[in-house]
């Protein structure tokens, strides 16, 4: 990840998000239905209605998340001269999932309006638009915010501790594949069940976004007291289990993916190192000569005519093996 520049991280958060909504549509469909009180969708196609508008959404929302973290990280590095802790990662991941909503809000909103009415997604947006406007599509911006901080907490900062702990001190860690999805299972319940009531609130809320003709559901509060009243506490938790299940692939694929990925830029960006570093002439037998440095946000930083050259350049090869 040192390597990593935070719009290449933003890039790599993309692909994940793509990823997990291809995966993952049909949880997700049935999730919403359970929260909306309406009939489970039975066929492949009502199980992936809106997933070209969900695909579409999540993929700028996955990569804000990352890309978020990865400046947020580094605004830390900065200001306090080393790497974030425990409590610091969960904080940078909840401060990229807060500022997410602002894309997943108004995504949400016409996917929910999409499955209810099973309008194609410019029919959906215009009629939001036209007979409610443009803010309406922000409604349940707060509960969506809630939602994405604990949830992004649970995948960027839980997740790889808890898969560290795992494969170091439990047996778990002698199987290959099971610390990450022990840890996966995990993180994705613990992250459902401390945001379930708000997107349960959120989801409602999405779903009747005319506030006049419902005014139950104008605000995250008096659509919680409406649940409350009219249903029970067991009602914040409907659509429970196809999001667990979703939340668990979610935290799964976008973990490996990150791994994955960031892995792979640091390789390439290391042996572009070690390539430049190697293509340098040996003037003087050594004694002087010209090195090219990658720097940790991607930059480059260029040493003309550098005296004890070999010197140097061993102990940088022998420092980022």
């Amino acid at each position: 990840m040192a390597l990593v520049t935070p719009l290449e991280y933003t890039a790599v958060g993309a692909v994940a998000g793509v990823v997990e909504v291809a995966v993952l549509m049909p949880s997700i469909a049935l999730k919403n239905a359970l929260q909306e009180g309406r009939p489970v969708p039975r066929t492949v196609s009502a199980l992936y209605r809106g997933l070209g508008m969900n695909a579409l959404a999540n993929f700028p929302i996955t990569a804000v998340q990352f890309g978020a973290s990865r400046l947020l990280v580094q605004a830390y590095e900065r200001a306090t001269g080393q790497k974030p802790g425990s409590l610091a990662r969960v904080g940078v991941a909840m401060g990229a999932g807060a500022t997410s909503a602002l894309l997943s809000c108004p995504a949400e909103l016409l996917v929910i309006q999409q499955q209810k009415t099973g309008l194609t997604l410019s029919a959906a947006a215009g009629g939001v638009l036209r007979d409610h406007g443009l803010l309406k599509l922000y409604k349940g911006l707060s509960s969506t915010a809630i939602r994405g901080a604990l949830y992004t907490a649970s995948y960027m900062a839980a997740l790889p501790s808890l898969k560290d702990y795992l494969q170091q001190h439990t047996v778990l860690g002698s199987v290959p594949g099971a610390p990450l999805v022990a840890s996966g299972i995990c993180a994705g319940f613990f992250g459902t069940l401390t945001t379930q009531p708000v997107d349960t609130i959120k989801t409602r809320m999405q779903a009747f976004p005319d506030s006049q003709q419902q005014p139950q559901y104008r605000s995250m509060l008096s659509t919680a007291r409406h649940i409350l009243r009219s249903q029970g506490a067991r009602a914040l938790f409907h659509g429970l289990l196809p999001r667990a299940f979703r939340n668990c692939g979610a935290v799964i694929i976008l973990n490996t993916t990150m791994t994955e990925l960031v892995g792979a830029i640091d390789d390439h960006r290391l042996r572009q190192a070690r390539q430049a570093a190697a293509a340098q002439p040996w003037e003087a037998f050594g004694l002087w000569g010209d090195m090219v440095i990658f720097l940790k946000d991607g930059s480059r930083l260029e040493l003309v005519g550098l005296e004890r050259f070999s010197e140097i350049r061993a102990y940088i090869l022998e420092h980022i093996q």
